[in-house]
């Protein structure tokens, strides 16, 4: 094997408090998911745990593998990295409709008192509902990955571990707030939006993120600077590093939302045709009792 891929694959820097953090949500699932499964068999199904337990293992690579440590030595890493925190983790965590497993990981008493300030109406939630609608969730996602990939608070975040952890923080978040609109799951503060504009939130996303991936790949100088002074791995200079990092935005990253906005399209199409065959049905019925009548 390659020296530096087995380097890679063994580097490993395990955070306590981040590694306890994931294991207490997987528990909290998984316990949640077994009091649903008692109750409920088409709720706490196989593919959803499968897909949380993904999400939790995606996160624990994104923040503790060779990708986190090696991220001080080649951008394309660092992108990768990334790529897992807005890209892979949150969906497939919202994919397991994670909020009534973890309620129900709850005792009763406090499981009780969780509910109603959800669902209460109050300040509170009047300003929550406000600042997580979707036309501010993709502000706020978009303003993260165009901030974070500006030169200076990108070097200025790998050369200081607080403003890294607020990165990758940031990341992680709103990423999860934008792909929990785009699936459209629990817990459900806003009145369900259609699929089209779903579909809208996916296609200036997608002109976004390509607008960076390309600004970075077919950069003329060297953007992030930081790479030109730490020691070159595998002979890849600090202009390749760069431009492999730009395409893994550019590509993988726009095949995510590509993806997503086919997923979508075929679900629309599949809902247009339950409402031409419920349609149908419902003429039907209306002729016969006429012609019974």
């Amino acid at each position: 094997m390659d020296p530096t891929l087995s380097a890679f694959l063994r580097s490993w820097d395990v955070r306590l408090d981040l590694s306890l953090l994931i294991l207490g949500f997987g528990i909290a699932y998984t316990i949640g998911w077994l009091k649903l499964r008692r109750r409920e068999t088409r709720l706490a199904n196989y593919w959803r745990i499968s897909s949380y337990y993904a999400g939790l293992i995606a996160l624990a690579l994104a923040l503790f593998s060779g990708l986190d440590v090696f991220q001080t030595q080649l951008f394309f890493i660092h992108m990768l990295q990334h790529l897992f925190l807005w890209m892979i983790a949150p969906p497939l965590l919202l994919l397991a409709n994670p909020m009534p497993f973890i309620l129900w990981a709850l005792p009763k008493p406090e499981r009780q008192q969780l509910g109603r300030l959800l669902t209460q109406r109050s300040l509170f939630r009047q300003i929550f509902v406000w600042i997580t609608s979707p036309w501010m969730v993709w502000l706020a996602y978009t303003i993260n990955l165009v901030t974070w990939h500006d030169p200076n608070p990108y070097n200025a975040a790998i050369e200081n571990d607080f403003l890294h952890d607020i990165e990758h923080f940031t990341f992680f978040y709103t990423g999860l707030a934008f792909w929990w609109h785009v699936i459209g799951t629990a817990p459900k503060f806003h009145k369900q939006r259609s699929i089209p504009m779903r579909m809208g939130l996916i296609v200036v996303s997608y002109f976004v993120n390509l607008f960076v991936g390309v600004s970075i790949t077919f950069s003329p100088d060297v953007i992030y600077t930081y790479y030109e002074g730490v020691p070159r791995v595998a002979n890849i200079s600090v202009k390749t590093d760069q431009t492999i990092g730009g395409l893994l935005m550019w590509i993988p990253g726009g095949m995510m939302y590509l993806m997503t906005f086919l997923i979508l399209g075929i679900n629309l199409v599949a809902e247009s045709e339950r409402r031409a065959r419920l349609g149908d049905k419902q003429r039907q019925l209306k002729y016969q009792k006429v012609a019974e009548s």
